[in-house]
C-alpha cells in the first residue's frame, strides 16, 4: 500500500505549517478569553479542517497492490450425441446407463485433478453443465442428432476466457458430421486437448442408406428420378429389398445382393408425382440379422412438387445457328417446356401447330424478331402481352427489323433504337462493375479474364439507348476501344422483368474450340441465369411466413419467420400474426407469433411428431385483416449420427497430439491424474491487480471536514466568541 500525490508532497510541508500557524494566531488571544484546553481544541479543529483540505488540493491516491490466485481449470466435453448408442457404451436414457462413460467421468473428481473442472455436454451445440456428480451424471441423455466438435471447442474456449483455462478433455467417439475438421483445429488450439476414445474402434457389420439424390423441385406428372446409395458392411450374398415409400403408402421396391467387404451399390427409384406441394418421401433398406444399428436402414427426404413447368414461347425471325444454340440451351433445363415458332414468311411460322394464347406462356424469348417477314399483328399482339405483364427477352440478330422493332417494341423493352443503321460491326462482350454484381453474372469458379477470350459478337451500328429505369450490365469493346454502348440490359418495371441482348453470333460461345473450352460455362450459366431472372416474380404479400427449413429432425424445434407489410409495403410492426399447423389427421395446433420489430416476426412452435404439415397465418392490426400465407413443411428423422458404426481411435489421437495433449482410453483415463500433477502448464497463476483510490473524490473526507467546522462553530457559538 502505498500514497501518491498528483502535486509534489514537498509543498504540502510549507502549506501545513502555514495552516498550523495560522490556526496558533487564531486562538492565541480569544474575545472572551477561554480557557487553555478548549483553545488548543479549537486550534485543533481548525487545524484539522485546514490539513484535510490541503491535504486533498493536493490529489492523493492510495495505492494497494492486491494479489490473487486463479486454479487451472480443466473442461471436460462429453459427447451427447446418438452415435455414442452404438458402442454398447451408453443406452439413450442417462449416464447411469452408460458404464463406460461414467467410469471416464469419474476419475475426475475434484481430489484427484489439481485444479478445478468444468463440465459440457455437447452435439450440434454446447452447453454447460454443473459440476455436482448427480447433476452430471443427469445431464446426458445421448440424443443429438448431429455432433460439432469444432464448436464444441470453441465454445468452452469463449465461455472460459476469464478463467486460467490450462486444458480441455474431449470424450467421445470421433466421430464429427457437422463444422469444421477438429484435427485442423487442434494446430491452432491455445492449450492441450486430452482425448478419450469412447466405443469400438473396429467395424461392425452393417447395412445402411448412405445418401438419397434426387431433385429438389419435381412437377406433376413428370417422373422424380431417385438414387440410393446402399453401404453393406461385412456382408456378402445376401439379399436386401430397397423400398420407396410416400407416408406409409409403398410406391417401389428393387431387391438387391449385397457384395462382399465394403460396398456401396447405387440403386435408381423413380416415380411420378401426382399432387403439388412438399412431399416427404422415405426410402428404406431391409434389416439383416446382427446389424451394428437398423437407426440407418431408413433415410427421409422432402421434394417440393410445382403444376407446371414453365413454358417458355420462342419465337425467332428466321432460320439461322442462333436458333439452333438457343433451342440447345432451353433444351438442358428440365423445368422448362419449350414453344419454338421460327417466321417461314409473313402468313406463318414453321411449326405447324397454331401459336396458342400467349396467357399460357410464362415468358417470351424474341430471338431477332420481329424481322422482315413478321406480320405487324402479330407482333402488336406480342407486344401487348409483355406490356401487360408477360417477362421477355430480347435478342438481336442479323434478321432483325430495326423499325418495326422500334415502332412495336420501342416503349415496354429496356433498348430502343434511335438512330437507324445497316452497317454490322464485331465487337466484344465486356460486363460492367453493376454487371457483376447482377444475379445473371453468379457463375461459379468464373476467371474474369474469360470474357476477353470469348469470339466477338454481331452488333448493329445504330444509336441504341437504354430506358431511364434500366440497369446496363454489359457493354462493347470495339477495336480494343471501351465504348459505352449497352450490349447487355435488364429492366424492372413495377415487377415486371424484361432483358436485351443485342449482339448476334452466341452460338460461337456455346462452340468453342478446344483452346476456349475453359470458358465454356460462361454462356450456359449467363444464359441460364438471365432466363431465371426474367421468370422470377417477386414477392409482393402482404404477409410472408415461412418454416426456417423444409424438412426438420424428429428432435428440432420447429421455427418460423415471418414478415407483416401494408400497401405500400412498408413494414408493420404490433400487428397479431396468427399461425395454424394442421397435421395430417387434421389435428391443429395454434400459435402466435412474437413481434422483434421492423416488421419481423418470430415463432418456437416446439418438437412436432414425424409427419407432413400445413400452415396458415392471419395478420391482423386493430380489427382490420392485413393478409395471409399459407404453406408446407415436413418432420423426419436424421440418421446422419448412424453413418459411422465404429469409433475413430486416429482422429482422437490426432486431435490430441496436433495440439499438444495425450491420447487416453476408457482403460487408461487414470493417466491423465498423474499426467496433470506433472504438467508445468497445469498450475494456478497469479494476478497482482493494483487498484487507485482517488481519497479526494471520497465522500467521507467531506463529511470530516464539516463536522470538524461544525464543531468549532458549536463551541465558539457556546462560549460567546466572535
Amino acid at each position: 500500500m502505498s500514497l501518491s500525490f498528483g502535486i509534489s508532497p514537498l509543498f504540502l510541508i510549507p502549506c501545513l505549517i502555514v495552516a498550523a500557524l495560522l490556526a496558533f494566531w487564531v486562538y492565541y488571544n480569544t474575545v472572551p478569553q477561554v480557557s487553555l484546553p478548549k483553545q488548543l481544541f479549537l486550534t485543533f479543529l481548525r487545524f484539522g479542517s485546514l490539513f484535510l483540505v490541503l491535504f486533498l488540493l493536493f490529489e492523493p491516491i492510495l495505492q494497494n497492490l492486491i494479489r490473487t490466485e486463479r486454479r487451472p481449470v480443466l473442461a471436460v466435453l462429453v459427447d451427447d450425441s446418438q452415435s455414442l448408442t452404438l458402442h454398447g457404451v451408453a443406452q439413450q436414457d442417462s449416464l447411469s446407463r452408460a458404464p463406460l462413460m461414467s467410469q471416464a467421468i469419474d476419475a475426475f473428481d475434484g481430489g484427484v485433478i489439481p485444479g478445478d473442472i468444468q463440465y459440457f455436454k455437447f452435439s450440434d451445440n454446447t452447453v454447460p453443465i454443473p459440476e455436482a456428480s448427480p447433476a452430471v451424471s443427469d445431464s446426458f441423455l445421448f440424443g443429438g442428432e448431429r455432433t460439432n466438435m469444432s464448436q464444441a471447442l470453441d465454445y468452452v474456449r469463449d465461455y472460459l476466457k476469464d478463467e486460467n483455462l490450462q486444458g480441455v478433455l474431449l470424450l467421445s467417439d470421433g466421430q464429427f458430421n457437422t463444422g469444421r475438421n477438429p484435427a485442423f483445429q487442434a494446430e491452432r488450439y491455445p492449450i492441450p486437448i486430452h482425448t478419450v476414445v469412447i466405443g469400438d474402434t473396429t467395424q461392425k457389420r452393417d447395412v445402411q442408406i448412405r445418401r438419397v439424390t434426387t431433385n429438389e423441385i419435381a412437377y406433376v406428372e413428370d417422373v422424380l428420378p431417385i438414387q440410393a446409395g446402399i453401404i453393406s458392411e461385412d456382408y456378402g450374398g445376401e439379399r436386401v429389398t430397397v423400398s420407396l415409400y410416400q407416408g406409409r403408402t409403398l410406391l417401389q421396391s428393387q431387391t438387391i445382393t449385397l457384395q462382399p467387404g465394403t460396398t456401396e451399390i447405387p440403386v435408381d427409384l423413380e416415380h411420378v408425382p401426382t399432387s403439388a406441394g412438399l412431399q416427404r418421401y422415405s426410402v428404406t433398406v431391409s434389416q439383416l440379422p446382427g446389424e451394428a444399428t437398423t437407426r440407418n436402414n431408413t433415410q427421409s427426404f422432402v421434394v417440393r412438387v410445382l403444376e407446371n413447368k414453365k413454358r417458355i414461347l420462342l419465337l425467332a425471325a428466321s432460320p439461322e445457328p442462333d436458333v439452333a444454340s438457343f433451342q440447345q440451351l432451353l433444351a438442358l433445363d428440365k423445368n422448362l417446356n419449350v414453344d419454338s415458332y421460327v417466321q417461314k414468311s409473313s402468313s406463318g411460322f414453321y411449326n405447324p401447330a397454331p401459336l396458342d394464347s400467349l396467357e399460357l406462356y410464362d415468358a417470351v424469348i424474341l430471338l431477332g424478331y420481329p424481322g422482315n417477314a413478321a406480320n405487324p399483328q402479330i407482333a402488336r399482339q406480342v407486344a401487348g402481352a409483355i406490356d401487360e405483364g408477360l417477362p421477355a427477352l430480347f435478342v438481336l440478330s442479323r434478321q432483325t427489323n430495326l423499325q418495326l422493332f422500334r415502332d412495336i417494341f420501342g416503349s415496354i423493352l429496356p433498348v430502343t433504337p434511335r438512330a437507324l443503321r445497316t452497317n454490322l460491326i464485331e465487337s466484344s462482350f465486356t460486363p460492367t462493375a453493376e454487371g457483376l454484381q447482377h444475379p445473371l453474372f453468379q457463375i461459379p469458379d468464373l476467371n474474369p479474364s474469360y470474357w476477353t477470350i470469348l469470339p466477338p459478337l454481331i452488333f448493329n451500328d445504330s444509336r441504341w439507348l437504354a430506358s431511364p429505369d434500366a440497369r446496363v450490365l454489359a457493354t462493347h469493346r470495339v477495336r480494343g476501344i471501351q465504348l459505352d454502348d449497352p450490349l447487355l440490359v435488364v429492366q424492372n418495371r413495377n415487377k415486371h422483368r424484361t432483358a436485351a441482348l443485342l449482339g448476334a453470333g452466341t452460338w460461337r460461345w456455346k462452340n468453342l474450340p478446344e483452346d476456349l473450352e475453359e470458358a465454356g460455362p460462361i454462356w450456359t450459366t449467363l444464359f441460364s441465369n438471365t432466363i431465371q431472372w426474367v421468370t422470377t416474380r417477386e414477392d409482393d404479400r402482404p404477409v410472408r411466413v415461412s418454416p426456417l427449413e423444409d424438412l426438420f429432425s424428429g428432435e428440432s424445434s420447429i421455427q418460423f419467420s415471418g414478415q407483416v407489410y401494408d400497401e405500400s409495403l412498408n413494414p408493420v410492426d404490433g400487428a397479431s400474426l396468427e399461425v395454424t399447423v394442421v397435421a395430417s389427421d387434421s389435428i391443429e395446433y395454434p400459435y402466435t407469433m412474437k413481434p422483434v420489430g421492423n416488421g419481423n416476426y418470430i415463432l418456437d412452435a416446439g418438437v412436432l411428431p414425424e409427419g407432413t404439415y400445413q400452415y396458415r397465418s392471419t395478420a391482423t392490426k386493430n380489427g382490420i385483416d392485413l393478409g395471409e400465407d399459407e404453406g408446407t413443411f415436413a418432420v423426419g428423422s436424421l440418421t446422419v449420427e448412424f453413418n459411422e458404426t465404429q469409433a475413430d481411435g486416429g482422429l482422437m489421437r490426432s486431435v490430441a497430439q496436433r495440439s499438444g495433449g495425450i491420447f487416453l482410453n476408457v482403460n487408461s483415463v487414470s493417466e491423465l491424474s498423474a499426467h496433470l500433477q506433472q504438467s508445468e502448464t497445469f498450475r494456478s497463476v497469479f494476478f497482482e491487480e493494483r487498484i487507485e483510490t482517488e481519497l479526494w473524490q471520497k465522500y467521507l473526507f467531506l463529511i470530516v471536514i464539516i463536522v470538524l467546522l461544525t464543531t468549532e462553530w458549536f463551541i465558539r457559538k457556546r462560549s460567546g466568541m466572535v
